[in-house]
């Protein structure tokens, strides 16, 4: 029998208080599964939509009857929303210890609504089915839209909504694909498993397919990495027949990928091996990966410089200009906001301080949701293997590009973590 089975009242009791209280219960559910299922549409709907969810989940806590099942939070719990914290607050003081308090609040607003929505489920008992459903219908989504721009807009590298561009995009596109595949192995405990397993396999390969049309290579540095976390949560429990189908599918993908001129992933990995080949042997020429590589020296020079306060978003700005009116740097750097790795990019704008707090918004999911990986439990064992795999991926972005200088990318990473441990900790 399926969760919405399961979880759903079954008729109205007889009774004005009881009838009120069945109704109470009802809503409660269908206000929960609406925002678990919205989370997914992030790459279809404006970033700023997905406040509805914390909201809506905040209403069907408070219309969650007192359940003998509801769980205080407990010190996991506490750890996650310290982690969460913890990067807000930092944005938030030292933003004003630069003078930038609005920018501050910017970035720490959406972490306070994750922390919010986390509480949330200390009330709530809702299902996962809704979440998954809402990811692999988002992925298809994005996966149509980005077919469109590609064939019909004649777009050369797909990109969604401001202030998303073609490698923002790329990037979430290649998560939510990552993510479907996660569900595969609570797909497979569903009662009608075929129907699920091919949803969330039509998911993931939207998702692939939508980093292939981005052009975006960064993410796909950690793609060994994911493939280790899937392979560890569930490929390792397959027959050996099975293993050998799925990477030989992998395989054939990966060459369709590369062989299909429409995709661009050949023109862009020639790109990059170009790239390094010029910089490393002495090439003016500024390209994307000189670039990247002139923007983390600036960086480190700068940490160097001031590194227990860092500089600000403007004062990093402003001495990257000076860097490049004073020839130390391409001048075509000049117009870059962000130094290209969030690691540096934290620590050169909020100091060591707010290096300390991205480390732990990475480590502390991985810790909390690695443990679960080995989990007999099919839904709880895709939980964890989506909250290690969104750590997992949102550290590979950050290893060529900014995603967390955005407050759509902190903000989109603050509420998946929330929504995956709140169901985590409530599955058996």
């Amino acid at each position: 029998m399926d969760d919405t089975a399961v979880n759903e009242p079954q008729s109205p009791p007889a009774g004005a208080a009881l009838r009120f209280r069945y109704l109470q219960a009802l809503w409660s559910r269908r206000l929960a599964s609406m925002a678990l299922a919205g989370a997914g549409m992030l790459l279809v709907l404006p970033w700023q939509w997905l406040v509805i969810v914390p909201v809506l989940l905040l209403l069907a806590a408070l219309l969650a009857d007192d359940s003998p099942d509801a769980v205080a939070p407990l010190r996991d719990d506490w750890l996650m929303m310290a982690a969460l914290g913890g990067y807000g607050l930092t944005w938030l003081v030292m933003a004003q210890w630069h003078g930038e308090s609005v920018r501050g609040v910017a970035h720490a607003w959406p972490v306070a609504l994750a922390i919010a929505a986390l509480v949330a489920f200390a009330k709530l008992r809702a299902t996962a089915t809704w979440l998954w459903a809402g990811l692999a219908l988002g992925s298809l989504a994005g996966g149509a839209w980005a077919i469109w721009q590609k064939l019909i807009e004649g777009s050369r590298r797909v990109e969604g909504h401001e202030p998303f561009n073609a490698i923002l995009y790329g990037n979430l596109g290649l998560l939510l694909g990552l993510l479907c595949l996660a569900g595969l192995g609570w797909a497979w405990s569903r009662q009608a498993r075929w129907r699920w397993s091919l949803l969330m396999v039509a998911g993931g390969l939207s998702g692939l397919l939508i980093s292939a049309l981005s052009g975006t290579r960064g993410g796909w540095i950690g793609l060994p990495l994911a493939a280790w976390v899937l392979y560890r949560g569930h490929v390792s429990r397959m027959s050996v027949r099975w293993r050998l189908g799925l990477l030989s599918t992998l395989l054939l993908l990966m060459a369709a990928a590369y062989l299909v001129p429409q995709t661009g992933v050949a023109e862009r990995v020639e790109n990059a091996r170009v790239g390094v080949e010029r910089y490393f042997t002495g090439d003016d020429d500024m390209n994307s990966i000189s670039a990247r590589v002139e923007m983390w020296k600036g960086a480190v020079e700068l940490i160097g410089e001031r590194p227990m306060t860092g500089w600000g978003m403007a004062g990093y700005r402003t001495l990257m200009i000076e860097r490049s009116e004073e020839g130390r740097q391409d001048p075509l750097l000049r117009r870059f906001w962000h130094a290209h790795n969030d690691a540096l990019d934290a620590w050169v704008k909020r100091g060591l301080p707010g290096l300390l707090a991205l480390l732990g918004l990475y480590v502390t999911p991985l810790w909390l949701f690695a443990r679960g990986i080995g989990s007999g439990s099919g839904e709880r064992r895709s939980l964890a293997v989506a909250g290690t795999l969104l750590a997992v991926a949102f550290i590979d972005f950050g290893l060529t590009y900014s995603l967390l200088a955005y407050p759509a990318g902190g903000w989109i990473y603050a509420l998946l973590l929330v929504l995956f441990w709140g169901l985590y900790r409530q599955a058996r």
